[in-house]
């Protein structure tokens, strides 16, 4: 298996296009996650992020105002902008398109799946979370606040 297939957290993630497949830097995610995965507030501070919803629904902040997301919505975040999400369906799966470094966080914060498919379920113990925040804070993603509802 390509080492394109990653199992992040407790979500499968599948890099479709590589920034170093790309003149522009440019790198296609497709997440594949649980009800109740989330990601707290963070910013990007050296790129744009943009998500293009293919399965489920999903509760999205940005700038501090709340929307839900379903299949076939875009949400564009501009760097520098605070935004979280939370998977509110049974399942939910989004592209990201990012022109920075948030693929280089993703390949050394994960391992290659075993499989193409959402790893076994286990908790994220604080060390794990420590870790990752600093991880994201070495290629300019900062947490800044509690996981929304």
């Amino acid at each position: 298996m390509s080492d394109n297939g990653r199992w992040f957290m407790n979500a499968y993630l599948n890099i479709l296009l590589s920034q170093t497949e790309s003149a522009a830097g440019v790198s296609l995610i497709e997440h594949d996650m649980l009800g109740g995965f989330f990601v707290p507030p963070h910013v990007h501070h050296h790129e744009d992020e943009t998500f293009y919803i293919l399965e489920g629904s999903f509760r999205f902040m940005l700038d501090g105002q709340i929307s839900e997301l379903a299949s076939g919505a875009t949400l564009h975040v501009k760097g520098g902008r605070t935004h979280a999400f939370k998977v509110l369906s049974p399942r939910g799966r989004f592209l990201t398109i990012t022109n920075g470094r948030f693929e280089s966080m993703v390949r050394e914060a994960s391992v290659a799946a075993e499989r193409p498919e959402i790893p076994p379920q286990v908790p994220f113990a604080p060390e794990d979370q420590q870790r990752l925040f600093a991880l994201c804070n070495r290629n300019g993603i900062e947490f800044v606040g509690p996981p929304i509802d």
